[in-house]
C-alpha cells in the first residue's frame, strides 16, 4: 500500500469516526459481525455470480500488483533503454536487437511490449504494420484490464443494495419480537448498521479502488504508447537525440516526472 492510499484511508475513516465520537456516540457500537457477514458476503457473492471466480480473483491479485514499485512506470528507464538500443542499431543494425532479447527484465509486465516490438524490428521492414501490431497489444490490454475495474464498480453497486438488504432483514426480526420494548430502540439503531457498512465499503473502498486502477491503467497505457512511437522512431532510423527528445513530451502525464518534461522540451 503507497503512502497516498494510507493516508486517504486514514483521513476517510478518521473523519468518519471523529465525527460520530463528537456527538457521543460508541465506535463499540458501530462494529457488528452479521450486518458485515451480510454486506460483505452478499457482495462478494453478487460479484462472483457476475464476473465469475476467475476475474475476481484477477481483479484482487491486480489490486495488489498496483502498489508494487516494480510494477510502476518507469518513463524515464524506458527512454534511456530505446536510445541505447537506437545508437545500437545505427551503427550495427537492427538485427543487433536479437542479442538483447535475452534481458531478464523484458520478460516483466511493463517491458514485453517492448521485447515484442524489437522482435517485430527485425522481421519486418514495414514499420505502419509494426505499429498496427503493437497498438492492436495495447487494445487488448486495455479491455483486459478494464475487466478488473468492473470487478471493483459491480462491488461498489452492489453493497450499498446488500446494506439496504441487511437493514430490511434487521428490521424484521426486531418487528418480530415487538413485544421487548425495551430493547426496541436499540435493535433498530442496529439494523442500520448493515447501511452504513453497505455505503461506507462502496465509497471509501470499492469505487475508490475501482478509480485507483483506472489511474493506473492510464499510465500503463501511456507507457506503452511511449514504447510504440520509440521502437517505430528506432524502426525508422532516427537518432537517439530526437528520440529522446520526442518521448521526453510524455513525462508531463508521470507523477513527479514535470522537470523531466521540461528539459525534454528543451533539448
Amino acid at each position: 500500500m503507497d503512502i497516498s492510499t494510507f493516508v486517504g484511508l486514514l483521513i476517510a475513516f478518521g473523519a468518519l469516526i471523529g465525527g460520530y465520537v463528537i456527538d457521543g456516540g460508541r465506535v463499540a457500537s458501530l462494529v457488528l459481525l452479521s450486518p458485515f457477514v451480510i454486506v460483505f458476503g452478499g457482495t462478494l457473492g453478487a460479484v462472483v455470480i457476475s464476473y465469475g471466480i476467475p476475474d475476481t480473483a484477477r481483479a484482487l491479485k491486480a489490486l495488489f500488483a498496483s502498489y508494487s514499485k516494480k510494477n510502476q512506470p518507469d518513463p524515464e528507464g524506458l527512454i534511456q533503454k530505446i536510445c541505447s538500443m537506437a545508437d545500437l542499431c545505427r551503427s550495427e543494425g537492427l538485427l543487433k536487437l536479437q542479442t538483447l532479447l535475452s534481458d531478464p527484465e523484458l520478460e516483466t509486465g511493463n517491458y514485453l511490449l517492448l521485447k515484442e516490438g524489437m522482435i517485430l524490428a527485425t522481421d519486418t521492414k514495414n514499420v505502419d504494420s509494426m505499429q498496427e501490431t503493437m497498438e492492436t497489444d495495447i487494445r487488448s490490454y486495455t479491455l483486459s484490464r478494464q475487466m478488473e475495474i468492473d470487478v471493483f464498480e459491480g462491488a461498489g453497486g452492489f453493497s450499498p443494495t446488500l446494506g439496504i438488504i441487511g437493514t430490511v432483514m434487521g428490521l424484521v426480526q426486531v418487528l418480530s419480537n415487538i413485544s421487548d420494548a425495551e430493547h426496541l430502540t436499540q435493535a433498530i439503531a442496529v439494523a442500520f448498521i448493515a447501511t452504513l457498512y453497505g455505503v461506507v465499503f462502496a465509497n471509501i473502498l470499492y469505487l475508490p479502488a475501482a478509480n485507483h486502477l483506472k489511474s493506473c491503467l492510464k499510465r500503463q497505457t501511456i507507457f506503452r504508447e511511449m514504447i510504440v512511437d520509440g521502437m517505430c522512431m528506432l524502426a525508422s532510423g532516427e537518432s537517439s537525440r530526437n528520440i529522446e527528445n520526442k518521448l521526453s513530451l510524455y513525462y508531463h502525464a508521470f507523477p513527479g516526472c514535470e522537470q523531466k518534461y521540461k528539459a525534454g522540451i528543451e533539448n
